[in-house]
């Protein structure tokens, strides 16, 4: 094992190593191509017996234009090539690049991954040279620190990002970004592991088609099938006046006709909509759902990384942030508002995660490249588990700024994509 010494005032040509050194590292040349991300350059090896065995220094300046972070690496040899990282880029939302210490908590498993993690923006990307401005995570001191870098030899996207863009990394994760409920829906439902635990789901198209899955169904939703976090979502369910419909803001209006209904709908359906079957899963009168979190691992399986329960107020439709009384463990929600022993609760949660894993590879096989996903589902009064939606760009550190039940799935879903990170990355 081999360790790196990154040195500032080392000649830029050259790599230094002790005579025992020279002889482990077992090369058919006196030269060495060095690889940093996707840039790589034929480097001399020089006697230095002043160094330790086992240590290859380094010089930062060994590329043009770019410096490398004196950081702690891996490295590993193919023939006469040494491969420096893992270097792993990161495209977080605006907000959060502009104040990168709101991630602080991402990089709480760096000691694991070690290499050079930075953030960047894709207006930032210079193809004409390949480098990228940014900042780096520098673990010292828990600070970012600005600076100019190689291609890397991961991404981990956390944006809606142009075909363009991502064809120019050679492995991305996290692209696309986003599975609209549509999609979601068309993609499962010729699948017979998972048909019937797909509520029926509809494109709407016209009035007729709406109130036939009324009828069948009793109450629906109507969703729009591209927004997230409960936006535009309303309810519809009969009643002895006729029609009862329902937004997420508690806002409820009685139509009494098909005639009424349509004109109302016209109004309020901005977009592509789907209808889809209301499955009940109601706790002393208030919603609840669960949010499972999956993440790939360093053997590039996925595991389930978290679970939490959505309580709605009472009365509403939806259990979004603005409309929740309060989360909890999903652990805790089964055993407190389902009274289920944990000898069930084992079970349930490990037909849950089979049933997410098949899922996610559907949407694997269909062309998305992921490493993390969130799958919104609900338990009926039967213990039948429905999956409603993905979500590959679910709330993370969002979270931060919200209440303490929401954080607590946090320090296990914000690190570990770097740990899959670093898989791809081939360290």
């Amino acid at each position: 094992m081999f360790s790196i010494k990154i040195q500032k005032k080392l000649d830029t040509n050259v790599i230094h190593v002790n005579e025992y050194t020279q002889k482990e590292i077992t090369i058919n040349s006196n030269k060495i191509v060095l690889h940093f991300g996707e840039i790589s350059k034929e480097l001399p090896l020089v006697i230095d017996n002043s160094l330790p065995d086992n240590q290859l220094s380094i010089p930062q300046n060994t590329f043009e234009h770019i410096s490398i972070p004196d950081l702690p690496y891996e490295c590993y040899f193919q023939e006469n090539d040494l491969y420096l990282g893992p270097v792993i880029g990161f495209i977080p939302q605006k907000k959060f690049y502009n104040n990168p210490r709101k991630m602080l908590m991402r990089f709480s498993r760096y000691d694991e991954i070690q290499g050079l993690i930075f953030l960047f923006r894709p207006k930032s990307i210079n193809k004409l040279n390949n480098t990228i401005e940014g900042y780096y995570f520098d673990p010292k001191n828990k600070q970012f620190i600005e600076g100019l870098f190689p291609f890397p030899n991961v991404v981990y996207n956390r944006i809606p990002l142009s075909k363009k863009t991502a064809t120019l990394f050679k492995n991305i994760f996290n692209y696309p970004n986003n599975i609209n409920k549509l999609k979601f829906w068309s993609l499962l439902k010729s699948h017979s592991d998972l048909e019937s635990h797909i509520p029926k789901t509809m494109k709407y198209k016209n009035i007729e088609s709406l109130l036939q899955m009324v009828e069948s169904y009793k109450s629906v939703y109507l969703k729009p099938y591209n927004k997230a976090q409960g936006r535009g979502i309303l309810h519809l369910k009969k009643n002895v006046e006729g029609y009862q419909l329902t937004d997420g803001s508690f806002n409820s209006i009685i139509i009494k006709d098909k005639k009424q209904l349509k004109n109302v709908l016209k109004k309020k359906l901005k977009g592509t909509y789907i209808v889809q079957q209301e499955i009940f899963s109601i706790i002393s009168g208030k919603k609840i759902d669960f949010r499972v979190y999956f993440h790939k691992d360093q053997n590039n399986e996925w595991l389930l990384s978290g679970m939490e329960s959505k309580i709605a107020k009472e009365g509403s439709i939806i259990s979004n942030f603005i409309n929740r009384e309060y989360m909890m463990p999903g652990e805790k929600a089964l055993q407190e508002h389902f009274q289920l022993e944990t000898q069930k609760i084992d079970q349930l949660i490990e037909i849950i995660s089979d049933l997410c894993n098949k899922a996610i590879t559907i949407i694997e096989n269909s062309g998305y490249e992921i490493g993390e996903t969130a799958i919104d589902l609900i338990i009926d009064e039967e213990l039948k588990i429905w999956l409603l939606e993905a979500q590959l760009n679910f709330v993370a550190e969002k979270k931060l700024n919200r209440s303490k039940d929401e954080q607590l799935v946090l320090p296990t879903i914000l690190p570990a994509p770097f740990i899959y990170a670093k898989k791809l990355s081939g360290f």
